[in-house]
């Protein structure tokens, strides 16, 4: 199956995770935040995310474990031509 050339970045996708300092029994809660937006190239999007990110840091009820972002492309498949 031939695959055409890589389409994108079609989808972009920043995730930020945190644990409380508080449990429930023994576990923190873990809370998975995940940002979006329909223009994945917009600069605009990346401060917004180090906000959150900064806040959550800051927070005496939480401990940041990790935030990053993905971007997605795509490459379509079409069938074997016979």
């Amino acid at each position: 199956m031939p695959i055409n050339a890589p389409q994108g970045p079609t989808a972009t996708e920043w995730e930020i995770r945190a644990n409380s300092v508080d449990t429930v029994g023994s576990y923190p809660v873990t809370l998975t935040i995940k940002a979006t937006t329909d223009n994945p190239s917009d600069p605009a999007m990346a401060p917004i995310v180090q906000q959150a990110v900064d806040a959550l840091h800051e927070s005496p009820n939480f401990n940041v474990i990790s935030a990053g972002r993905t971007i997605s492309y795509t490459e379509s498949m079409t069938p074997t031509q016979v």
